[in-house]
């Protein structure tokens, strides 16, 4: 006679080889451990959510102007663009960050672009610098010096995980749909 345990045995043996002929995945899911940002207090979390959607505005600008700058220093310089275009006190701490980075190989990259290492700040200073081939779209030299001086003090603010008002994130909200007014 054979004992229910072994029949039991016996019927779990033969649905485990039935679901894996079948393809279906009889492993229990494991545990779901929970999310780290759970040990933080709803205040902080609520926060961080806020300050997410100003730095989706943010990120989304700051690939803009990287775009912008590539393609009109592309379009004067060519394949050389990065060496004509932009200053050399700017291309060298750029390229040292890129190796710096490079060297972290379990760390993906900032982006594809040199101009991915730049900081905000240079930007309006590589900008400024070719000023004949950015003119004819900006228009005005000390609107793009004081539009990098003000964003830069919100971006700061941003990537160091301070907070914002409402009323910071409203003029960043202003400031940036100028710059999708003027260029385009």
């Amino acid at each position: 006679m054979i004992s229910p345990g072994t029949e039991l045995q016996a019927f779990l043996f033969r649905v485990l080889r039935a679901n894996r002929a079948l393809g279906v995945d009889d492993r229990s899911p494991a545990p779901e451990e929970p999310s780290a940002i759970a040990s933080f207090s709803e205040g902080a979390r609520a926060q961080a959510r806020f300050m997410g959607d100003v730095y989706e505005l943010l990120y989304c600008l700051e690939n803009s102007i990287r775009e912008l700058i590539e393609s009109t220093l592309r379009e004067a310089f060519a394949e050389n663009w990065w060496a004509d275009g932009v200053d050399d006190a700017i291309r060298k701490s750029a390229e040292k960050r890129r190796d710096d980075d490079a060297k972290a190989r379990w760390h993906g990259p900032r982006g594809e672009s040199l101009l991915s290492y730049v900081d905000f700040p240079q930007y309006a200073d590589i900008i400024l610098r070719q000023w004949v081939y950015f003119e004819a779209l900006l228009g005005d030299r000390a609107w793009v010096q004081y539009y990098f001086e003000e964003l830069n003090r919100t971006r700061r603010a941003l990537a160091h995980t301070g907070r914002l008002t409402e009323a910071d994130v409203e003029r960043m909200e202003v400031r940036i749909r100028d710059w999708l007014r003027v260029v385009g």
